[in-house]
């Protein structure tokens, strides 16, 4: 028996291709994954956490296996022990607006939930941004046409090929690079291996229809090939380390490895994968040819040549493929032919392997274990084209079924026989930033069909009844699986929980070509109104939308909230502003006449840096205070609130007049106030009893003209109704705020009136005294 070197027992990891690199879920072995056994006790109180985030928690029964989502603490429960109660919820148009909540007694907490099944990790978010951008940069060439008539730009053409390969070139990178950022943080292990088996399925999609047509004829069978094996070993990691080191292991090894059928079947295998250098590793380790040397040099020249041959395989054209697989069949060939001095057995290793790298159909369909395996030795060693493509997944299904429990072999089945359609529903359930994208780009490429190939259908007519529900043009089936996935995502962009993702979503809208534009204004118009504005930026960037689209509603609206908003956190001013601003001129009026009763009440100017700069209407005033300056109050005071708030304005000169004593001028203030037209009846009472009775009318030593007189009077006639009840509301709060008065008015308004006659009669008197 041949004696075998004793370091076959050395770690043999290096013969195969750099698995942890290549992003296999064995990378998340470093903890990052929580792999606690959840048929444990505490299964149930401890959740695992998604993305990172405390608060987004949900795992699998251990019993029933259905999804379990904690709304509190361990010991914060919605119901105690004995409690009686239903949960129920409501989910919100905005992820973070999702509650679930206890009916019970005496229960009134809310619990923010998180749909699980969405990923809030920053990382996600920053990978829909790019592959967005990519889309976005193809311009023109995201859009599918075939020219019939006029002169055919061929340029043209082939910088359309050549810009949508890159972009799925970048999807499939960007989509690596996420994978590669996220596998060390702390995310769902179902989560991880979606985004694996969506890169696979990329990996298929993009060698097998994204590759061989590029107009760079250098490189596109290099591409090809480089991507067919990237496919195929991306797609299971095998053969694995523990497997190379059970057939590289010493222990109860009767007879060398190499002549052992576990050996020849990894070496094989590894040469249908395309690991050429693995394959070279694994002869050279098992120290066969320094044995064949001294035994028999026929089946050492073979070998020898074999690795020579495996070295120089060819990746730059056809043409040379076909001198290679020559040289092959030779070497096969002399082989056959030749007598050799080493066991039957090991002979008929060496000419299988032989005639598996010669392209032999029934040793490639015998050594594989997959079915795609042998496609992708059917590609290296028998005819390297597509055009057999369909042959021979065929033939490598025969041997070797489709594994239909897994997410991606059937939809990569699907991709060699061009059937691009049925894998986006699968896509769209693994990651549906990565089906978006890749719908798009297959339509734009043209692998979805041509839209345009009615030239009698007209397809801004598609929604040309603009009465119709929106979303029924919008996912209308005659618009396509891509421009239905496109605005779906749009949707779902608009739940998340960041505001960032706003602008992709409204792109994507935007760049569908076959949707009109006002059926594009009515959605975006409806989605505008859910946005979670937080900052001027926000806003700046709404109203920038809005110019854009032609949506003056969708503004007023904006501002109209906006207003409401500043109005219930105590900012009056910068609410009538927005308003103003909405065109909402009677919410203007409204809490402009709302700040001139309170100042009546309170009998004196409003305590408000802002009204107060507003009113005075005195640039050397401004920003005394260093709060208010000029540029303020240019972005704060409309037209309208100019108008609206004079009423106010004169109410702070007659202050400032009474407090210096200015008593003439006081009351032509106040006369104008009251003999104001637009004054609302009810203001008129209080004007009257808050101020002219009290200051006026009851000091005998002030006197008024009779033109005074006889207008305030006029002002009476018309504006006072005791019945009046906000009239009668307002003469109460005087009275409470001055129990003197009551002495002298009365407690009613016809007693307030009888007296107040009573003294302009007596004002009018002092005129002719």
């Amino acid at each position: 028996m041949i004696n075998q070197d004793s370091t076959m027992d050395q770690d043999s990891n290096g013969l195969l291709m750099d698995v942890d690199n290549m992003d296999f879920l064995d990378g998340l072995d470093n903890g990052s994954v929580n792999t606690k056994n959840e048929n444990s006790d505490d299964s149930l109180d401890e959740s695992l956490s998604i993305n990172g985030s405390e608060e987004e928690l949900y795992q699998r029964d251990s019993i029933t296996g259905e999804l379990v989502m904690n709304l509190t603490k361990k010991y914060d429960l919605p119901l105690k022990k004995g409690d009686n109660g239903k949960l129920k919820f409501k989910l919100s148009n905005l992820g973070a607006y999702n509650l679930a909540y206890v009916t019970g007694k005496e229960n009134e907490k809310l619990y923010p939930v998180s749909i699980p099944n969405m990923d809030n990790n920053k990382q996600y978010y920053k990978y829909i941004t790019k592959s967005f951008q990519i889309y976005q940069e193809l311009g023109e060439h995201r859009s599918y046409d075939i020219p019939t008539i006029g002169v055919i730009n061929s340029t043209y053409q082939k910088e359309h090929i050549a810009s949508v390969n890159l972009a799925m070139e970048a999807i499939f990178s960007e989509l690596e690079y996420f994978l590669n950022e996220i596998k060390d943080e702390k995310i769902s292990i179902d989560r991880y291996m979606n985004l694996e088996d969506s890169m696979i399925i990329l990996q298929c999609l993009k060698a097998i229809h994204f590759t061989l047509d590029t107009p760079d004829e250098e490189k596109k069978r290099e591409n090809f090939i480089i991507g067919l094996i990237e496919w195929v070993n991306r797609s299971d990691g095998e053969p694995n380390s523990d497997y190379i080191s059970r057939v590289f292991s010493t222990d109860n090894l009767e007879k060398p490895v190499f002549q052992t059928n576990l050996f020849w079947t990894l070496l094989n295998q590894l040469l249908l994968r395309g690991l050429f250098e693995q394959a070279i590793g694994c002869i050279e380790k098992s120290r066969i040819l320094a044995i064949l040397k001294d035994i028999c040099q026929v089946s050492y020249n073979a070998l020898s040549d074999l690795i020579a041959l495996l070295n120089r395989y060819p990746v730059d054209s056809d043409e040379s493929f076909r001198e290679w697989k020559a040289m092959v069949l030779e070497l096969s060939q002399t082989f056959s032919n030749s007598e050799t001095n080493v066991s039957g057995e090991l002979r008929d290793y060496i000419e299988d392997t032989l005639l598996l790298v010669s392209g032999d159909r029934f040793k490639i369909l015998n050594y594989s274990k997959t079915w795609y395996e042998s496609f992708c030795g059917f590609i290296l060693y028998y005819i390297p084209t597509l055009e057999l493509a369909d042959e021979y997944l065929k033939l490598s299904v025969e041997r070797n079924a489709i594994d239909i429990t897994s997410n991606w072999e059937e939809c990569c089945a699907s991709i060699i026989k061009g059937n691009i359609y049925s894998i986006f529903p699968v896509l769209e359930s693994l990651d549906n930033c990565t089906a978006t994208f890749t719908a798009a780009i297959c339509e734009a490429k043209g692998l979805l069909g041509n839209l345009y190939a009615n030239e009698d259908e007209d397809i801004d007519l598609m929604s040309q009844h603009e009465d119709d529900n929106v979303l029924s043009d919008l996912l209308s089936q005659k618009n396509g699986i891509a421009y239905y996935m496109i605005y779906n995502f749009a949707f779902e962009l608009c739940s998340y929980d960041n505001k960032d993702l706003w602008p992709v979503a409204i792109g994507l809208i935007t760049f569908v070509p076959v949707v009109n534009s006002s059926t594009k204004r009515m959605t975006i118009s409806e989605l505008l109104q859910h946005y979670p504005y937080q900052t001027n930026d926000d806003i700046e960037w709404l109203l920038s939308v809005c110019a854009q689209w032609k949506l003056p509603y969708v503004i007023k609206s904006l501002f109209t909230k906006l207003g409401n908003s500043m109005m219930y956190e105590g900012k009056t001013i910068e609410a009538i502003t927005n308003f103003s601003r909405a065109s909402r001129f009677d919410l203007v009026k409204q809490y402009s006449w709302t700040l001139f009763e309170a100042s009546i009440i309170t009998g004196k100017p409003l305590e408000d840096e802002v009204l107060t700069a507003i009113v005075q209407g005195n640039e050397n005033t401004l920003g005394e205070t260093g709060i208010v300056t000029q540029d303020i109050l240019n972005s704060l005071v409309t037209n309208a609130m100019k108008q609206t708030l004079s009423p106010y304005a004169v109410l702070f000169r007659f202050y400032k007049e009474v407090e210096e004593q200015n008593w003439s001028i006081a009351l032509e203030l106040l006369i104008e106030l009251i003999t104001f037209k637009h004054l609302p009846d009810h203001y008129l009472v209080l004007l009257i009893t808050k101020f002219l009775y009290p200051i006026f009318l009851q000091d005998n030593s002030k006197l008024i003209s009779e033109s005074k007189v006889i207008d305030i009077i006029e002002a009476i006639e018309l504006k006072w109704d005791s019945n009046n009840e906000k009239s009668q509301n307002s003469f109460d709060v005087v009275l409470e705020a001055d129990k003197t008065l009551e002495k002298t008015l009365g407690d009613s308004l016809d007693d307030a009136l009888r007296e107040i006659r009573s003294k302009l009669n007596y004002k009018l008197c002092q005129e002719f005294m």
